[in-house]
């Protein structure tokens, strides 16, 4: 198995049900914990502690065997992978099965001036922490400052694409910023700007009309500014150049504009479609290759008949990882496979202030209700009981006794891989403003 994430710890869970006795499943994975994606904002601004939305794997599978290490060769005629284990020793596995669940990373166009320099993302746990204290550094210095568009320009967020990661995003920041103004007594709610563009013609693709309506008009009214059919051709230090033709000045920018495969794909030389995901068979065999299977965001599963595209989500990669895991038992004893057929449950998009948008079954709830359904849901889905309690304990907590805006002490994650240390976060916030 390689990756840990919701679709390889399904599987891997599954495969120790189903396998014949003696079997071994080894998971390689270069982190030894699920990311709990879907609750990743709220970690980030502090509605919950950050390390509650990290499910240790070896909690969730403990009859594996799992191994912290990075992969850096596939050989699928001789049947074995290479890998790099922690601390730089190398080793090597023979599998009759194997599974890629490997995930994806951001889609960053090279085509957009200084988003690689200049822009955030928010794709891991250091990514959204670091955002939180970005926030709270701009809140410090913009309290300092007296000339009100300067401190408009540092408490202007500008969040580049509108669906689930995105408009949560807005929503929860814009939130956490004013909630965190409070204690500053310099900053009007005016100063805080937070902007959503997206390509597309509507926000929210992935859920219903209505429940996108009504979250552009709840973020509406909180002056968030939400345009559609509207992207960023330029990124730099201190402004975003939308293709509409506005120039925002802004020293943050988060793309959340869509997924990409995991680089390690195209290097393995694997079967891909046109947009280079592991091409699979309904059955989620990786095509032309046998004992080979792919799950979750690094696979394209053709859909059935009449039916859309399957989406990235961890619902999907839930599904596929039990799924493989039943047809690899059902391979190896000789019997016939199943095919992947997905429906969505639900969606939601927490939007702050204790109100979300939810869909789930075909019933729809707004604000208060939506939010006790969104939160109730990732409740369920939480895999252990530990970790079920510090969830509720976290959330009573906010309830009762909301955080404080403090740093955490994160500088600045990597930013689509370009080294990132203290030094280039303060380069690119303007100490100059400091009277």
């Amino acid at each position: 198995m390689l990756g840990a994430g919701f679709g390889g710890a399904t599987c891997a869970k599954e495969l120790i049900k189903r396998l014949p006795k003696g079997s071994e499943v080894v998971v390689l994975d270069r982190n030894n914990y699920t990311l709990y994606y879907p609750l990743l904002v709220e970690a980030g601004v502090g509605t919950l502690e950050p390390r509650h939305v990290t499910v240790p794997f070896r909690a969730q599978v403990p009859q594996a065997d799992f191994r912290m290490a990075e992969i850096t060769g596939l050989d699928t005629q001789r049947k074995q992978v290479d890998f790099r284990i922690v601390g730089g020793e190398t080793g090597s596995l023979r599998y009759d099965h194997l599974v890629f669940s490997l995930g994806s990373v951001t889609k960053v166009p090279d085509n957009i001036l200084g988003l690689r320099e200049y822009g955030y993302e928010l794709k891991s746990l250091m990514d959204a922490i670091a955002l939180r204290d970005r926030g709270i550094r701009l809140l410090e210095l913009a309290n300092t400052i007296e000339d009100a568009a300067k401190r408009r320009e540092l408490l202007t967020l500008v969040v580049v694409g509108a669906n689930f990661t995105g408009i949560e995003l807005a929503g929860e920041y814009h939130a956490f910023l004013h909630d965190a103004a409070r204690r500053y007594p310099n900053i009007k709610k005016s100063d805080i700007r937070t902007v959503v563009l997206e390509f597309g013609n509507r926000v929210l693709g992935g859920t219903t009309e209505s429940l996108a309506k009504w979250c552009v008009e709840t973020l509406t009214k909180r002056g968030v500014e939400i345009r559609t059919q509207d992207t960023i051709t330029e990124v730099g230090e201190d402004f975003a150049q939308t293709k509409g033709g506005e120039r925002v000045r802004t020293h943050t920018v988060v793309w959340a504009a869509g997924i990409a495969p995991h680089p390690l794909i195209e290097s393995f030389g694997l079967p891909t479609n046109e947009r280079g995901y592991i091409d699979c068979e309904r059955d989620l065999r990786v095509k032309g290759l046998e004992g080979v299977w792919a799950i979750g965001d690094s696979a394209y599963v053709p859909p059935k008949e009449g039916d859309k595209p399957y989406a990235a989500t961890a619902q999907n990669a839930t599904r596929e990882g039990p799924l493989a895991a039943r047809n690899i038992a059902a391979t190896l004893a000789g019997e016939a496979t199943k095919e992947f057929n997905f429906s969505p449950l639900g969606n939601f998009a927490a939007i702050g202030h204790k109100k979300a948008a939810a869909e789930m079954f075909g019933r729809e709830l707004k604000g208060f209700l939506g939010w006790v359904m969104y939160r109730g849901a990732y409740l369920v889905k939480m895999p252990t009981l530990k970790l079920k309690l510090r969830l509720i304990g976290d959330w009573i907590g906010e309830l009762l006794i909301p955080h404080e805006p403090v740093q955490v002490g994160v500088h600045e994650s990597e930013r689509f891989g370009a080294p990132g240390d203290a030094e280039k976060e303060s380069k690119t916030i303007p100490h100059a403003y400091v009277k």
